[in-house]
């Protein structure tokens, strides 16, 4: 009798577990084929934007092309798809708004422009056209496949996810980034498992088809001022955080008020950018990796550069250039890092370069898990608790405040932030103690 109580038992469970064993097999299957569709698509994009900057650099007095090439290339934009204006920040916005529907169509547009734009001397990144790819890309696999809306929004995320994997080489950062950064205060652990795996499928793709990584391991010696170190970078990190994303907004309503087209405005924009270039430092154009890779190495960053820096990116993606802002981030939270270790004559001065770049991106994004996962894939564990402390630090210090202003506010980042809960971030601080909310309400359950 016994045996048979206990075969019915374990029938019972057995039956019980089903939906949760489909759940796990539906959602292999589509974070591993979202996964390998946009990290496809992603290389082919990484591979192109090498090519063209190794050529175009060769070029002698390259930046003093920018003036023009800009403005071809808003021609090219404006008369081929002008709706791909507004940047990384439509795949927020999708996601939230649209249930995850982005255009195929602008996908090739989007690729030359940003090539362009960042090959010809623009400030601007390449993750953030990366991210926006995957998403695209996964957008047209979840509409192919029929889904539901709930179920495309995810496999949107799970693109996010690998196309941020894919250009760092950090799949667990890149999934992370992708539930985290739709929303300030809260996480999307329901889409967690699907976008580790599309994120570690996009890293193997781009991994095998010849994309390749560094990792460097800083060895650090724990130590209290290591940590009070810490405490102030964060302080001072999202400070910064608060001055790149004015610097972004400011410059666009500027070139905004302009009574031009928008080809005449790019001209404009690369008159500056050519300026800053010769006068001040070409280190500011592109991608800026050349500043990167001092910083975290230990050498000397000018004093200035995380100002430059932030200026160059506000003029090209104000004027109309097509490119990401989060390598322009990181790269002044690498300046600002950099920058406090000479300050305080530290001999952990890569530590603080990496711990900047992590507590930027934190502030800037509201990303803060992501951003610490990020620095340690990249650079190693022993990082990760001055790092922890000097993003959430940098967060909170940010306030209702980002570079995707489509992210929506889940929680408030204080008591006194409350009455945002429920409204985008370019609605923050707009709605009164009691006011009608953004109908887009977010459970704070």
């Amino acid at each position: 009798m016994e045996p048979v109580l206990f075969g019915c038992r374990f029938l019972t469970q057995y039956y019980k577990q089903l939906p949760l064993l489909r759940h796990i097999i539906k959602w292999t299957y589509f974070g591993v084929t979202t996964g390998v569709i946009a990290g496809l698509g992603v290389t082919l994009f990484l591979q192109l934007l090498a090519w063209a900057i190794a050529v175009w650099t060769q070029v002698p007095y390259y930046y003093f092309f920018i003036p023009p090439v800009l403005f071809l290339n808003s021609l090219l934009v404006q008369w081929l798809a002008p709706g791909i204006s507004g940047g990384s920040d439509k795949m927020v916005e999708a996601i939230h708004q649209k249930a995850g529907y982005l255009p195929l169509a602008e996908v090739p547009v989007k690729i030359i422009a940003t090539v362009i734009t960042i090959a010809a001397g623009g400030s601007a990144g390449k993750e953030g056209p990366a991210a926006q790819l995957g998403a695209t890309l996964a957008s047209a696999w979840g509409r192919f496949l029929q889904t539901t809306d709930a179920d495309c929004r995810q496999i949107v995320v799970c693109g996010i996810s690998a196309g941020f994997a894919v250009v760092f080489g950090t799949p667990v950062a890149g999934a992370i980034f992708a539930v985290e950064v739709l929303f300030v205060g809260k996480i999307l652990y329901d889409t967690l498992y699907p976008a580790c795996i599309a994120g570690a499928a996009g890293y193997y793709v781009a991994y095998f088809t010849g994309i390749s990584y560094v990792y460097r391991d800083i060895i650090i010696e724990s130590s209290c001022y290591l940590a009070m170190g810490a405490i102030v970078l964060g302080l001072l990190c999202g400070a910064v955080s608060v001055f790149f994303i004015k610097t972004i907004q400011q410059c666009g309503r500027h070139f905004d008020r302009l009574q031009l087209t928008k080809p005449v405005k790019a001209l404009i924009g690369g008159i500056m950018l050519t300026f800053i270039a010769h006068f001040i430092s070409p280190l500011y154009l592109g991608l800026s990796t050349e500043l990167l890779e001092t910083g975290v190495h230990g050498g000397s960053i000018p004093a200035a550069a995380f100002f430059w820096k932030t200026v160059a990116t506000a003029v090209t993606l104000g004027c109309g250039g097509t490119g990401g802002i989060i390598m322009p981030v990181i790269v002044v939270g690498t300046a600002a890092g950099n920058l406090f270790g000479q300050l305080i004559g530290s001999v952990d001065i890569q530590a603080y370069a990496v711990i900047g770049m992590a507590a930027l991106l934190a502030g800037a994004v509201n990303t803060p898990i992501a951003a610490v996962i990020m620095a340690a894939e990249l650079y190693g564990s022993d990082v990760i608790p001055y790092a922890a402390i000097s993003c959430l630090i940098s967060y909170i210090i940010s306030g209702h405040r980002s570079i995707y202003p489509s992210q929506m506010i889940a929680t408030g980042k204080c008591p006194a932030f409350l009455t945002d809960t429920g409204n985008t971030v370019r609605c923050a601080g707009k709605t009164q103690a009691g006011a009608s909310k953004n109908p887009l309400q977010v459970s704070r359950d």
